[in-house]
């Protein structure tokens, strides 16, 4: 099916809430206003605009979450397993300065800033205005313990736009058990009343195991949502970092459908979900890209392979090599690293073979993806 299939007008597919928004945007930041308008008449020609996802900090956190995909980047699992810190040059704020200049002009208007948690870095300020939250939509992910009133003033102020507070369950002991940090339960509720007294845009991001979908502890999430008019992100559990091995988290078919029948009916959403008229379809590459604190690009927050590093490449050149990958560029209906074994494999048999070399992810390009098909021209 072609991806002109799968689109439809524009202004026939956007929610008057979503119309509303634009329209702000249109005031307070042109410039992101353009791009979105840019992109959108684009889609058919294949423009894509995707967000770029800033690990920063060395990844650095409070928490030891179960799930995490982070931990193998981190100082202390470093520290833990080779006695040091990773050596490799990190990014600077000249370099972040870089690569905004590079998104703004390839017409990319999104990033979100994340670690870890991204509010242990105390650089994060100047960071922001180097990023320009006026040419871009900057958004805080975080697990919520240090975003208390004050904190989200003052991320409204530095001109942000949106908080992404992470919550694993309704269940306090459950969710607090699963990040391993007493009391984060009631830290992240604390974000979401802070961010919304500051007047910010919020979504809450959950993590979906297999079979989550269908308890009453989910249903209870969803009406918790509902009640304070708050977006659900879920994302599909992955045998990737602090996760691998636990392949009975990974989300069967029958967890898939019934998440697409649910958002039919309740304001929840996965990185597939279609929306403004775009295919919903796995968005490596073409809507998300995490960029490593030393500039190596993955195509996914959950792969472990790199594209290229943007300190050392043009970002379009990278964005554009991701693109003619057989297994990144092609519009599909699954997540490949959640839901494909056969790509499941080959990426943990291409980690594994690095991490034989040195502990330092993620793969680089020449090590991976380079290895693999390029889609027919």
């Amino acid at each position: 099916m072609s991806i002109s299939d799968h689109l439809t007008v524009e202004t026939n597919s956007i929610s008057a809430l979503e119309t509303e928004k634009r329209s702000y945007q249109q005031i307070v930041r042109p410039r992101v206003f353009e791009k979105i308008q840019a992109h959108n008449s684009d889609t058919l020609n294949g423009s894509i605009s995707p967000i770029l996802r800033l690990k920063i900090n060395r990844s650095a956190c409070n928490m030891q979450c179960q799930h995490c995909c982070e931990e193998p980047y981190m100082t202390r699992d470093l520290v833990k397993r080779t006695g040091k810190k990773d050596p490799r040059i990190q990014m600077e704020l000249p370099d972040y300065k870089k690569l905004s200049e590079e998104a703004d002009e390839y017409g990319i208007f999104r990033f979100v800033i994340t670690g870890g948690e991204a509010l242990l870095d105390r650089k994060l300020g100047d960071l922001i205005d180097t990023l320009d939250p006026y040419k871009h939509l900057i958004i805080l992910d975080s697990n919520g313990w240090f975003f208390d009133d004050e904190k989200a003033k003052w991320f409204a102020d530095k001109g942000g736009y949106k908080v992404q507070i992470s919550l694993d369950s309704m269940n306090p002991a459950d969710h607090d058990a699963f990040r391993r940090t007493p009391g984060a339960h009631a830290k992240a509720l604390r974000a979401f009343k802070a961010a919304k007294k500051a007047g910010l845009q919020m979504l809450l991001s959950s993590c979906l195991i297999k079979d989550r979908v269908f308890t009453d502890e989910f249903e209870e999430m969803m009406a918790f949502c509902a009640e304070e008019e708050i977006p659900l992100y879920l994302t599909l559990a992955k045998p990737v970092g602090s996760g691998k091995g636990h392949d009975e988290w990974v989300c069967t078919k029958k967890d898939v459908d019934q998440l697409k029948f649910l958002e039919d009916k309740h304001q929840i959403f996965t990185h597939m979900t279609p929306s403004y008229g775009h295919p919903g379809k796995c968005i490596t590459v073409k809507g998300i890209n995490t960029v490593n604190h030393d500039g190596e690009i993955m195509p996914c927050p959950f792969m472990d392979m790199s594209l290229g590093n943007v300190t050392k490449d043009p970002l379009s050149l990278i964005l554009e090599r991701g693109m003619k990958n057989k297994w990144l560029g092609p519009y599909r209906d699954e997540c490949i690293i959640g839901e494909n074994w056969e790509f499941i494999k080959f990426h943990n048999d291409k980690v594994n073979e690095w991490s034989e070399e040195t502990p330092y992810l993620p793969v680089p390009y020449e090590k991976g993806f380079a290895l693999t098909d390029k889609v027919p021209e």
